[in-house]
């Protein structure tokens, strides 16, 4: 769908991200396309995306042209198999990354014609095109950020030619936009300086809206779902099941569904196996996408995140849509999202904390309005919504520096 007022000029904006779904991954920056799409239903927005791959049979350069929900999308995949000498090696691929964007950016002017604005995605390596586009084509670029790297639990944005670089980046930006003010505060700890930082919703796909709460009334047993990239170390699913073993010892009128896919998913269903977690308590349901994720966590009465540092999942923004409270840790930009009126904060790593709450839970303790999570949700996280904010910034920085 798009939506153009006939006497406002429509905007021209490339994406240049660092994650997108790919032919590999249909997962990593998701939320990145949705904005894409929210953005096109006012504007006229094509995306490029580069994959580095290291199969020696990859060519050099594949240009994949997509038409994705209305968005007109370069997939990029270069072959990034460089043998020899490292030094040599590493500039050799930084090259290929580069130039798989420049050819990304020279087919999609042929559907653009012009652009008006860059938006990126991640940073820092995509920063050097934004500065190109400004210095040398009077073309201003906005970035969103979304990584975690900055917040201080990560300690992982290191390095001194990394933070100069990323400083002359955001400096040079028109505006950078973050989910969380959480982030935005993160990013500015860094001396990464801009006058027009902007907290920016993810958006909620449309297959969460005006979709009905499946859970029956009145059920013998709560259903829970945790749903994440299984990488143990910031999502602590491991806490999550010590403290599901604690609650199964002592009463089954509980189930949790496990759901998603990444690097501890069979590490963290063998460490269940061994806690003795009886399977009517707990299951695993593997990666879900779409309706049939919808489905499975319509039947929810609570979404259950453990994480010890996050940024602000999307997950969230999904459960609320449905009308379902989330029990969560205190981190990251969460508290900006979870209050008393739609959920349950706690520290991370408290797993005393967890298992008292979810017993409360079960004990019917806590009361929400699944109505108003549900329409608040809608109105804050909502396809049109978001997009209308994101033209606003087009609107403001697309004349050029």
């Amino acid at each position: 769908m798009t939506i153009n007022n006939s006497n406002t000029k429509r905007i021209n904006v490339l994406y240049l991200s660092r994650w997108y779904p790919n032919r590999y991954d249909p997962m990593p920056g998701l939320f990145i396309q949705r904005h894409a799409e929210a953005a096109n239903m006012y504007c006229k927005v094509a995306v490029v995306y580069v994959h580095a791959v290291s199969d020696k049979g990859q060519k050099k350069y594949e240009l994949v042209p997509e038409k994705i929900n209305g968005v007109t999308t370069i997939k990029v995949y270069y072959n990034n198999n460089v043998a020899g000498i490292p030094l040599v090696g590493r500039f050799v691929k930084m090259w290929r990354f580069y130039r798989a964007n420049m050819l990304g950016i020279r087919s999609v002017k042929e559907y653009l014609g012009h652009f008006d604005l860059v938006h990126i995605h991640i940073l820092s390596r995509l920063g050097l095109i934004g500065l190109y586009y400004k210095w040398f084509r009077n073309i201003n670029y906005v970035i969103s950020e979304h990584w975690s790297r900055y917040l201080k639990a990560t300690g992982s944005f290191n390095g001194l030619f990394r933070k100069w670089f990323t400083r002359l980046v955001v400096g040079n930006a028109a505006a950078v936009t973050t989910v969380t003010a959480n982030l935005a505060g993160a990013m500015r700890s860094h001396k990464l300086k801009n006058n027009n930082y902007i907290v920016l919703a993810n958006v909620l796909s449309p297959d969460f809206i005006n979709i009905k709460n499946n859970k029956p009334s009145g059920a013998a047993k709560k259903n829970i779902v945790h749903i994440s990239c299984f990488e143990d170390k910031s999502k602590n699913i491991s806490g999550i099941l010590r403290v599901v073993k604690r609650l199964a010892d002592m009463r089954d009128d509980f189930h949790i569904a496990m759901i998603g896919d990444g690097i501890d998913y069979m590490k963290m269903k063998e460490y269940a196996i061994s806690l003795n977690i009886p399977s009517n308590i707990l299951s695993f349901k593997g990666l879900l996408e779409g309706k049939e994720l919808v489905t499975e966590m319509g039947n929810a009465a609570l979404s259950l995140i453990f994480s010890n540092y996050e940024n602000f999942p999307v997950v969230i923004n999904e459960s609320f849509s449905l009308g379902i409270a989330v029990i969560s840790t205190r981190v990251g930009g969460i508290p900006e999202y979870v209050n008393d009126e739609n959920g349950i904060l706690l520290d991370a790593g408290d797993e005393e904390g967890l298992f008292i709450r979810l017993n409360m839970f079960l004990d019917d303790k806590y009361s929400f309005d699944s109505e108003k999570i549900k329409q608040k949700a809608i109105s804050d996280f909502s396809m049109e919504n978001v997009g209308k904010k994101l033209m606003d910034i087009y609107k403001r920085f697309a004349d050029g520096p």
